[in-house]
């Protein structure tokens, strides 16, 4: 009864995460999908670019698929220096315009950046999905009629490479993925 005893305090006593299942996607592979996103977002407008707020974040849980975020600002105005201490009303009206006429385009991004990021993350499984959020900057005082605080789109990766390789037409992805405004 003892020996017992002492050998369930022994297996109670091992690392619960030795147990656990190991991650599917390694982290290279999720590094890889992060800087080729903030390369295409920073690519959509080359002569008058977007700012990338940060870089593009990765995670993968298992389970769920993987999931991607970034941070951006369609208009970058002056801001606020030392020189140009105020934003007028006529450059928030002007960036608030901007950002609503480029707002077509990164959702159009976006939707390709999942396309890709699905062919690339082969370990995921089929059935998980691929997730990307994009939060969109504003100043201080700034309109934000009309734009979303932040845009998340995910699709299983089925789906996503089924459309990628041609296997399915590029309409069907209107019906696959889901996009959330916020």
């Amino acid at each position: 009864m003892r020996l017992l005893a002492i050998a369930s305090l022994l297996l109670c006593s091992l690392p619960i995460g030795s147990m656990a299942d190991k991650s599917k996607v390694s982290r290279a592979a999720i590094q890889a999908i992060e800087a080729n996103m903030d390369s295409h977002l920073t690519k959509l407008w080359p002569d008058d670019p977007m700012q990338v707020v940060g870089l593009t974040q990765g995670a993968y849980i298992n389970g769920f698929g993987a999931v991607f975020m970034s941070e951006v600002n369609l208009a970058p105005g002056a801001g606020i220096t030392p020189f140009h201490q105020t934003v007028t009303k006529d450059e928030l009206t002007r960036m608030h315009d901007k950002k609503l006429t480029r707002l077509p385009k990164l959702k159009d991004a976006m939707q390709d950046m999942l396309l890709n990021s699905a062919s690339s993350l082969d370990s995921v499984p089929a059935n998980e999905q691929i997730t990307l959020g994009i939060t969109l900057f504003y100043w201080h005082g700034e309109s934000t009629e009309g734009l979303p605080a932040q845009i998340v789109m995910h699709a299983p990766r089925r789906a996503l490479v089924n459309v990628k390789t041609g296997m399915a037409e590029r309409s069907t992805l209107t019906a696959a993925v889901t996009v959330d405004q916020f």
